[in-house]
């Protein structure tokens, strides 16, 4: 089984201090329990492309692995394998609103590897994608809140 699952949300600040949010470090400060572990950080930082690290939630481990993190153009992507369940890309594209915000487009694209990830990728319907965005949506909002940005 094959998903590709895209939303937009909304940030109140510029593509600049919204893009490192973003990244792994970066959600640290909103997505709770995000733990990345490095296990390759090119120049010290998981924010290179190349590096690699291990994330471990909801009793499933997934290694990560950065394809490109480039600030200019206000892009983060990533690939990710939860072994034996399913392998994607993960993308966030930024962009400037008029209002002076930022509007960020996320791209999910899994394949099962598995009955088991077949049934984990059957419970991400558009909606509940969606709906999953809208969280992160709020969740950013008070982190930018809480910042200050």
């Amino acid at each position: 089984m094959h998903v590709e699952r895209c939303a937009a949300l909304h940030l109140s600040t510029d593509p600049a201090t919204a893009l490192p949010l973003f990244s792994p470090e970066g959600e640290r400060r909103w997505v709770a329990g995000w733990e990345p572990e490095p296990l390759h950080a090119p120049g010290g930082t998981l924010s290179a492309s190349g590096a690699v690290f291990r994330t471990r939630a909801d009793g499933e481990e997934t290694l990560w692995l950065v394809l490109a993190f480039d600030r200019e153009r206000g892009r983060a992507a990533y690939a990710r394998l939860t072994p034996g369940s399913r392998l994607g890309t993960v993308e966030v594209e930024l962009e400037a609103d008029r209002a002076g915000g930022t509007r960020a487009r996320v791209t999910y694209r899994l394949t099962s590897l598995s009955e088991r990830g077949a049934a984990a990728l059957s419970e991400l319907t558009p909606d509940a994608f969606a709906g999953w965005i809208a969280g992160w949506e709020r969740d950013l909002a008070a982190c930018l809140a809480e910042s200050g940005a």
